[in-house]
């Protein structure tokens, strides 16, 4: 799932290309694919022909992330909020529309698809699954690759914002006045919860997920398991430390493609090239004179990635 460099990513290059477009059209195809047609997003049909009619003709005026989600803010106090979930990534640049037609044996009708229009990094395989594009007044698209259609897409009132559920259950920000007091204050909320489990738990502290939980575990030397009331001073130190330097990093280089994200050119991050401890079980671990090895185990419903010595 993209976290929040891949998100900061995103939106910075959203607001390179978007501000002072206008949205002519917007086509998906989102309420036909998936099963789970929930009245409150896209993927009922009935929202969808409401959020056309409400975004078409509206002007972008900048875009804006919060947690992991992407706000795209129009004109008109309209924002759009796009949670991209497990396999969800933003694209920028032109496409063509390949419209369905019929298939004589099964008579059933193929679903129109979208490619990229011009030669590129767009044409990387991870960006193919197009369920969403907004067709901009400069002649060129904003797509969104969704491979399990997993991602929510919804419309509120900007100065409503305070009210969306989305938004207000998150907690602060780890890159924005986010101070050693802050942090101490947010695990003191939940004291018999794992570390690995906080880390992750958005209400706790927005836009952290699988991926840098295990980062900033390994460079802080905690173990995922640690409960968080029995962390002394120093080591929450040592992760307040650790989160601020990690995502810095991983926006400096671009967010984390060991999956399938890609910033809005379609083109690869490289903070996987600089992973410590994420997705290397079995291997050796990085730190000069440790000798462990770096073990994985389930915590609360997902993989934690530690080196079995330092990490106590």
């Amino acid at each position: 799932m993209p976290e929040l460099p891949e998100v900061t990513t995103t939106v910075a290059g959203l607001n390179k290309v978007l501000p002072k477009l206008i949205i002519k059209d917007v086509w998906t195809d989102y309420y036909v694919k998936t099963k789970n047609r929930r009245p409150d997003t896209i993927k009922n049909e009935k929202y969808f022909e409401h959020f056309k009619k409400e975004i078409i003709g509206e002007k972008i005026n900048e875009a804006e992330r919060r947690g992991k989600n992407v706000l795209i803010h129009l004109s008109d106090n309209k924002t759009i909020l796009i949670h991209m979930k497990m396999t969800g990534h933003l694209l920028y640049g032109k496409y063509k529309r390949v419209t369905g037609s019929h298939q004589p044996a099964s008579r059933k009708k193929v679903q129109d698809k979208w490619t990229p229009a011009e030669k590129g990094p767009l044409q990387d395989p991870f960006n193919r699954f197009i369920h969403l594009v907004f067709t901009l007044s400069n002649g060129r698209h904003l797509a969104f690759s969704d491979m399990r259609k997993f991602a929510k897409v919804i419309l509120f009132e900007t100065s409503k914002r305070d009210g969306i559920t989305d938004l207000s259950v998150l907690g602060p920000e780890p890159l924005q006045n986010f101070s050693f007091e802050t942090l101490k204050k947010q695990l003191n909320k939940k004291p018999n919860s794992k570390i690995k489990t906080i880390l992750m738990d958005q209400s706790v502290i927005a836009g952290i997920g699988n991926i840098y939980s295990d980062e900033v575990l390994w460079e802080s030397s905690v173990n995922p398991e640690r409960k968080t009331g029995s962390l002394s001073e120093e080591e929450i130190k040592k992760i307040w430390k650790g989160i601020k330097e990690i995502l810095l990093k991983s926006i400096e280089m671009g967010g984390d493609s060991m999956s399938d994200y890609r910033n809005i050119y379609g083109e690869r991050g490289n903070f996987q090239n600089a992973h410590k401890v994420y997705k290397r079980a079995k291997q050796k671990c990085l730190r000069k004179s440790c000798g462990g090895t770096i073990a994985r185990k389930v915590i609360g419903g997902r993989s934690a990635h530690f080196c079995d010595i330092h990490q106590k």
